[in-house]
């Protein structure tokens, strides 16, 4: 029986990740927009932009190592920025990032205590976008609408948590469909190891890496629209990517196929005056190096270099120890 798991999770990670290459080859790669910009960029810049997409990544699996230091803390560093990498691929479906508690338990970290730092590196983004929504949606007038929505909802979110009533119903609803799925004591052990990652070093370590991995991020794009002949400050080279994303995430199409990517265009073409040709352009060589090229990448690293439970073999015991040692504290 375990056996069969063994081979279902792994054969679904296969899948997961090869999908995944796919949809982003389509949604990223695919259209007669990216022909034409691979015309006219200037591959000058190419191993710049590059080496910071790779390096968003590379730092992401370190905050991403930092916070599975509390469930895994003998497994090496190398290990852990391995199984992020090599979950990259399917990151692009609906719930892919699942994938990494995947790639965790095949080394001997439990998916109850694998999911937790998988969940929390997912949030650390999604909060650090949101804050700087709302800081560009207070700089520039047109986006105060989105910003108003997301304070609206995170207020009301607030409310919830902070009445005991409301805050145990959401618990108690928790519980029942933890329960309806069969995971409630997969959820209870989720809960319990929640707080050890929420420590002053850990926090700090993945704010630091965060807003470093997004300021690489947002360099990649000015080197994009500049590489089609597009000079754009990086204050509105930060809002071209702030609030389109955010309309993109706003609105009911899955991974905000098109609109994310217009949006983006039809900001630089109004708010900088440029070219819209080229604004398409820019933001397909985007798409294509700060976005597929690291999906490409973590597919690669999956497929031809993760061994999958073989992987530190000799060091899976001793994750395991340290676990149970952990439970007994």
């Amino acid at each position: 029986m375990e056996d069969k798991r063994r081979n279902y999770l792994k054969y679904g990670l296969h899948v997961a990740i090869l999908a995944g290459v796919v949809w982003a080859a389509i949604k990223y790669v695919n259209g007669q927009e990216v022909v034409a910009a691979l015309a006219r960029f200037d591959y000058g810049l190419a191993p710049l932009m590059l080496a910071l997409a790779l390096s968003t990544l590379f730092l992401k699996a370190t905050r991403f190592s930092f916070l599975l230091q509390p469930f895994a803390s003998t497994l090496p560093w190398a290990t852990a920025i391995k199984a992020y990498v090599a979950g990259q691929g399917a990151t692009v479906l609906p719930a892919g990032v699942a994938a990494r508690a995947g790639l965790l338990k095949q080394i001997g970290v439990p998916i109850s205590e694998g999911s937790v730092p998988v969940l929390a590196n997912s949030v650390t983004d999604q909060l650090f976008f949101v804050t700087l929504g709302l800081l560009a949606a207070l700089w520039y007038p047109q986006a105060r609408l989105p910003g108003v929505v997301i304070l609206v909802v995170l207020g009301v979110a607030a409310l919830l948590f902070l009445f005991k009533p409301s805050r145990q119903w959401l618990a108690d609803a928790a519980h029942w469909l933890a329960k309806r799925l069969h995971v409630g004591r997969q959820w209870s052990s989720f809960l319990d190891s929640l707080p050890r990652v929420l420590t002053k070093k850990i926090v700090v370590v993945a704010f630091l890496t965060t807003a470093l991995a997004f300021a690489f991020f947002i360099i990649v794009l000015r080197l994009a629209l500049q590489g089609v002949g597009l000079s754009v400050s990086y204050p509105v080279v930060l809002l071209a990517f702030i609030l389109p994303t955010m309309l993109g995430r706003l609105v009911p199409i899955p991974a905000g196929l098109g609109v994310t990517e217009a949006s983006m265009v039809g900001f630089l073409t109004v708010t900088a005056g440029a070219d819209t040709g080229a604004a398409v352009a820019g933001v397909a060589i985007f798409r294509i190096i700060g976005i597929f090229v690291p999906i490409l990448f973590g597919a690669i690293i999956y497929f031809l270099f993760w061994r999958g439970e073989d992987e530190n073999r000799g060091k899976r015991s001793e994750v395991q120890a340290a676990r149970a040692s952990n439970a007994d504290i």
